[in-house]
């Protein structure tokens, strides 16, 4: 592996040199990242921000040389503050999808599938999108979450309450305030190991999503962040984080 790592930092050097913007070996690495979504990232009674993608990110930048550096930034401006250059890459639990992918290229690393979460029981029956009429449905504002409850609403007959985080919404379930949340299984397997017995999943969406990093076009640190990814998925980082945080290891495969 050390091998490996000094090969890629080499490479880095020579992306470098190239003229490419990147994260040149010895800078720091920062990402934009929004830490309301445990367990890909969260922060800590003190403040401090944690979790897979963290880890990951920590990982990633080793692989060229670099030290990775969280930036908290609200989950609906995570892509333009990467256009703005506040952050070399968005690594925050984020899908990759088409018109994301037309701002700014990205990089896959898990997929996982998007689950409604209810009460322990289902008590009220939620077995799909359509058993969700005259519900409480809540979820996290700005996601794509929310995105596709809103096209949903008017043609199923519920009501959507949105929150500034994940673990904001799954309260809301918790607490019996909301009936249903439409988040990830990866979020659910956090929330039901801090709240055993209180929730379940009513309904796992058959399609799979994938959850990426986000960089500028033409940045060389893309090309980094590509064969970083590779090399913690091949030597195994990523399923080692992976089972830290509880999450199937089958998901970074």
């Amino acid at each position: 592996m050390r091998k490996t790592f000094i090969s890629a930092a080499v490479g880095a050097l020579a992306l470098a040199a190239a003229g490419g913007a990147g994260a040149r070996a010895g800078a720091t690495f920062t990402y934009c990242t929004d830490p309301t979504f445990p367990p890909m990232e969260y922060t800590t009674t003190s403040g401090t921000i944690i979790g897979f993608d963290v880890d990951m990110a920590t990982g990633l930048a080793k692989t060229f040389g670099s030290t990775a550096k969280p930036l908290k930034t609200a989950f609906p401006g995570l892509l333009a503050a990467l256009k703005a250059k506040k952050c070399d890459a968005v690594i925050s639990g984020i899908f990759v999808t088409p018109d994301r992918v037309k701002q700014a290229p990205a990089v896959n690393y898990m997929e996982t599938h998007r689950v409604f979460i209810v009460k322990q029981g289902n008590p009220k029956h939620v077995t799909g999108p359509n058993s969700l009429k005259g519900l409480n449905v809540v979820v996290q504002a700005g996601t794509k979450y929310e995105e596709y409850l809103k096209a949903l609403k008017d043609k199923i007959g519920f009501n959507l309450q949105s929150y500034p985080g994940d673990n904001d919404a799954a309260a809301q379930v918790i607490i019996g305030r909301g009936d249903v949340q439409l988040t990830q299984d990866t979020s659910f397997a956090y929330q039901a190991k801090a709240h055993p017995g209180k929730i379940a999943v009513g309904y796992t969406f058959a399609a799979s999503d994938q959850f990426g990093i986000y960089y500028r076009k033409g940045d060389a640190v893309g090309q980094q962040i590509a064969d970083g990814v590779a090399m913690l998925r091949s030597d195994g980082m990523l399923a080692k984080i992976a089972t830290k945080f509880k999450i199937p290891v089958s998901t970074v495969k």
